[in-house]
């Protein structure tokens, strides 16, 4: 990680401030959750609050992908980071100074979620500025780096829940929003193009929308992972917390959300020692570790079964994050990443919020079990539809140059 770093201070402070930042993303959920359960919410009105926090991100994110490939990314993605410090210290307070409506709630979410809007086109593009030629490694330290760091952090928030509220969980997650927008405030983009004009947005949208619609590789594999928001990922992210804590408790939930980071360090390591030719034929055929997570969740296992399925899903997912993250970044062009990324966000999120709210009401009349296999099966199927393009499975991996030239296309044969 120290060679992929190198001496460069900005790179380092980015990696830094995602490292922060996915720690605060990775309580917040438990927190958030644990803090409604302690008041008598229930499954539904918890999967709706989660799925509010993504319909904004959905609406809105073309307009961020817009005014971060316009303008110099750092700016609103502090802009952002600032909004969201603010909105979760309120959640906190209200949390812990009573019991919100569920309208409040619903409100403080919906602004960190277009706040986020507003953020994560950037991350893309800000990398591909700090990082040439070394974007899988970059990509792959980032996760890792994330993943250490998030590790305890779920642990962290097992012991706040049990010694004080889950409400103090979501004001560190304020705190951790402050230091990431304090970190990439100090990042200077020396190539950055100076602004001309205001951005043309309808005509910058449909530009966007033609470099992504010309990559059957890109819209194949988006297109899936919107299906697996709806049926996968959705509900996953709502039963696994409403049946972990209810099974074995808050803190040994927050605890099992460890050993899924756990997973996502091994996975980031993976990526950063290994260069498939074939990136995402090799990330789906690892992301098939991640199938038999939702089953072990709906099961009546043993706590140590259901830690060994979240390490390998974990590191399942962490892996394919990286290999699609790095494709989408080399094979990109760059005067559109941040367009083509907020498509590739909104794509693989547009059916979770759906997703999520729906969850309650699913378990109520399927049973969660039934839901749970639904979302394995389909994760499966899904993996084998995407095997089976020819544009997905055989596209190369993007070599780093070894001169001055760009990086080139790998044409070994798989």
């Amino acid at each position: 990680m120290r060679r992929v770093l190198g001496s460069d201070a900005g790179l380092r402070k980015f990696v830094i401030a995602r490292a922060l930042s996915r720690a605060g993303d990775s309580v917040f959920p438990i927190g958030l959750a644990a803090a409604m359960i302690q008041q008598d919410f229930g499954a539904s009105e918890v999967g709706v609050v989660m799925g509010a926090a993504l319909a904004p991100v959905v609406v809105l994110m073309p307009f961020g992908g817009v005014l971060l490939d316009h303008f110099n990314a750092r700016v609103p993605m502090v802009a952002a980071d600032i909004v969201r410090t603010v909105v979760q210290g309120l959640l906190a307070v209200l949390l812990l100074t009573g019991r919100p409506s569920l309208w409040q709630i619903l409100v403080l979410s919906l602004v960190t979620g277009a706040s986020q809007a507003f953020f994560q086109p950037g991350i893309a593009s800000m990398l591909k500025q700090l990082a040439p030629g070394r974007l899988r490694q970059a990509n792959a330290t980032i996760r890792t780096v994330e993943s250490v760091v998030s590790l305890a952090a779920p642990a962290l928030a097992g012991v706040v829940i049990g010694l004080a509220d889950a409400a103090v969980v979501v004001a560190l997650d304020a705190c951790t929003f402050a230091a990431s927008a304090w970190m990439l405030a100090g990042i200077r983009l020396g190539n950055s193009e100076p602004v001309t004009g205001p951005p043309k947005v309808w005509r910058e949208l449909r530009e966007g929308w033609g470099e992504f619609t010309a990559r059957p590789w890109l819209w194949s594999v988006v297109s899936v992972f919107s299906l697996f928001g709806l049926v996968v990922f959705g509900p996953f992210d709502v039963l696994k917390a409403i049946l972990l804590i209810e099974r074995f408790g808050a803190p040994a939930y927050a605890w099992l959300m460890s050993g899924f980071t756990l997973g996502a360090v091994l996975g980031g390591l993976i990526a950063l020692w290994t260069t498939p030719r074939r990136p995402l034929r090799t990330g789906l055929l690892a992301l098939l570790g991640f199938t038999p997570l939702p089953v072990t969740i709906s099961l009546d296992l043993s706590v140590a079964l259901v830690a060994a399925a979240m390490v390998v899903g974990g590191t399942a997912n962490a892996y394919w994050a990286v290999v699609w993250a790095t494709s989408v970044q080399t094979h990109a062009p760059a005067h559109a990443l941040s367009r083509i990324h907020a498509y590739d966000v909104i794509g693989s999120m547009a059916l979770m919020p759906v997703g999520r709210a729906l969850t309650g009401v699913a378990a109520a009349w399927a049973g969660a079990a039934t839901v749970l296999f639904t979302s394995s099966a389909a994760l499966l199927a899904g993996c084998a539809v995407l095997l089976s393009i020819p544009a997905v499975r055989s596209l190369p991996a993007v070599l780093p140059a070894r001169g001055p030239s760009a990086p080139s296309i790998s044409t070994r044969k798989p």
